[in-house]
């Protein structure tokens, strides 16, 4: 085969793959719409629970990189242990630790029912700082509500919607002091 003869195959080949669906650049999902974040000071929740992260220069797929990687070091499941250890070389958390017994019985049963679910959601959260801070990101104080839309039970959508905000323009609210 000569020269010109491969430099021909070539160029179909390139007009080819040009001209292919798959080369042309896909269609990003329709993004749903965040909620308002322009909370009045009387609807703010607790500043120690309810916050959006923000930094100035940063771009949405850092920030959403950000919280990925910061996301793999909350509890999910069971609590583990201190130290809730992760390898930095894994993508994610290890499996969940398993169930233990409760020495307490039911009346222990019951009192850790009752303080289950703030516990959690503080452990959580006090991960996700520690995370974050470090990386510039810089908390802003939002509503309940506003932050129940925020952090659904599906993770992937809750770091999409935090990404776009950490990455918008700066919030409205009250900045939080760490």
């Amino acid at each position: 085969m000569t020269v010109a003869a491969s430099t021909g195959w070539l160029a179909v080949l390139a007009s080819a793959s040009a001209q292919s669906p798959a080369s042309a650049p896909a269609p990003t999902p329709q993004q749903t719409p965040l909620p308002a974040l322009d909370v009045p000071d009387k609807d703010l929740g607790d500043a120690r629970k309810y916050v959006v992260f923000h930094k100035p220069s940063v771009t949405q797929e850092q920030a959403e990189a950000d919280l990925r990687f910061c996301w793999r070091f909350l509890a999910r499941g069971a609590q583990r242990t201190a130290p809730g250890f992760v390898p930095w070389s894994r993508a994610d958390a290890p499996r969940p630790a398993p169930q233990t017994v409760n020495p307490y019985g039911l009346v222990g049963d019951v009192m850790l029912a009752m303080i289950s679910g703030p516990l959690d959601r503080s452990v959580r959260q006090s991960r996700l700082y520690r995370c974050m801070l470090p990386r510039g990101y810089v908390r802003y104080r939002t509503s309940e509500a506003v932050w129940k839309q925020l952090n659904p039970d599906d993770p992937v959508q809750s770091i999409r919607a935090q990404a776009r905000i950490a990455a918008g323009p700066t919030p409205p609210t009250p900045r939080v002091m760490p």
